[in-house]
């Protein structure tokens, strides 16, 4: 009886801790008015219980932030005052602040997480940064204002969007060197690379286009009218779904790689500079830099369920998971 009572002991105790709400990612948002960074977090996956929980004083002009694969480093590009300062997400403090070239604005990790690439906007160049030091490696010089990187997902290519050149540059990274300029492509922004690394899409700001380049040839293969400019993008993890955020239409566009369609437009917040999804895709979020907010999607819904008042001038999120 006694062991049966221990049994049953452990099976309610099992459900119970089966039947507790997951814990929230936490996320970083950078106010790019106020030279601050959010944290927002909360109990359990319902996005109307979360909130800001804390506001850090930064650099100047904080454009971007990433988070290492193995949850350990913050990392956030300060494009005011020409570094990216390293967080130690656990206590929110400041572990380096490593200096750059001119402008730092985006920054993303390699596959392998052995790097970090940052544009130099105002520099014009690539900067690689070493991971487990948090030391700048090298600059590869790029061209005219280069924006936001994506890197290939076996790590051999760079694509990073040249803004008022109308091309995307792509750099070797053995090389540390462009090799190639796709264009034209007006104001590209956002490239992001396929699951399997064979095409690219780019955002621009100069059309209404949704640009797709053949990675192996280098070559614009298709162009989309999606009927709205397009601004940040990011990939569902079913890897065919698209998230596409339009500054001017005030909205995120849901589009279908596959059949090549827009099957949905959601209306968010006033000027949505970036779009960012959840590591299992149930919600996408976006900074809306004229709302000073945070606009959270269920994504099976296909519609805003929160929105979350930030700083002002809200650029860049990065997630804690």
């Amino acid at each position: 009886m006694a062991g049966r009572t221990v049994r049953l002991g452990f099976l309610l105790i099992g459900l119970i801790f089966a039947a507790a709400p997951a814990q929230a990612a936490k996320l970083y948002v950078t106010n790019m008015s106020e030279d601050t960074l959010s944290i927002i977090e909360g109990a359990g996956k319902d996005p109307k219980r979360w909130s800001v929980t804390w506001t850090i004083p930064v650099g100047k002009m904080p454009h971007v932030p990433a988070v290492s694969p193995d949850g350990k480093k913050l990392y956030v590009t300060m494009a005011g005052s020409d570094e990216v300062w390293v967080f130690d997400p656990a206590t929110n403090k400041v572990l380096k602040k490593i200096s750059l070239g001119v402008k730092p604005t985006h920054i993303i990790l390699s596959p392998d997480a052995s790097s970090a690439y940052v544009s130099l906007e105002t520099s014009q160049e690539l900067a690689i940064i070493d991971a487990a030091t948090s030391s700048l490696v090298t600059k590869i010089p790029v061209g005219l204002e280069p924006h936001v990187p994506a890197a290939s997902p076996d790590g051999k290519l760079i694509f990073i969007g040249g803004g008022p050149g109308n091309v995307v540059f792509a750099i070797d990274r053995q090389k540390a060197q462009v090799i190639d300029k796709i264009g034209p492509v007006p104001v590209p922004h956002v490239p992001l690379f396929s699951a399997n690394g064979n095409t690219a899409y780019v955002t621009g700001r100069g059309s209404n286009d949704l640009t797709f380049i053949d990675v192996p040839t280098r070559k614009i293969i298709s162009k989309v009218d999606l009927g709205f400019n397009s601004h940040g993008l990011d990939l569902a993890p079913d890897r065919r779904q698209l998230f596409i955020s339009s500054e001017a239409a005030n909205l995120v566009g849901v589009f279908d790689t596959q059949s090549h369609t827009l099957t949905a437009k959601i209306p968010v917040g006033t000027f949505p500079h970036l779009v960012k999804l959840n590591k299992d895709g149930r919600f996408a979020f976006t900074t809306n830099m004229k709302a000073n907010t945070v606009s959270v999607i269920d994504v099976g819904k296909r519609a805003v369920v929160a929105t979350i008042k930030v700083g002002n001038g809200p650029g860049g999120i990065a997630i804690l998971e």
